[in-house]
């Protein structure tokens, strides 16, 4: 899985005339700014590539079959990633 150190490398090849510090800085932002976004509950869109959004997981009761406790887990957020039909179709052997 590629890391952001590795995205900053593969910047850095494609655009050599720009500092590693420079483009690190602007990963940085674009990451900051998705996650803003999502915090806001907005949904973002990367053409050809997919979309981000965030969904509610209900919350769950449950019972502890050994003691017969029971316990709740409350809901909570989750990102969703749907990937667009480009990424699809590199995807397919």
């Amino acid at each position: 899985m590629p890391l952001k150190n590795d995205i900053v490398k593969r910047m850095h090849e494609l655009l050599p005339h720009h500092l590693k510090k420079d483009l690190n800085d602007v990963v940085d932002l674009i990451i900051g700014r998705m996650v803003d976004a999502l915090d806001k509950g907005d949904r973002i869109e990367v053409r050809g590539f997919g979309s981000f959004s965030i969904r509610t997981q209900r919350g769950k009761i449950f019972k502890n079959p050994k003691t017969g406790e029971i316990h709740e887990i409350p809901s909570r957020k989750r990102v969703i990633f749907k990937a667009g039909k480009d990424l699809k179709g590199q995807l397919k052997p």
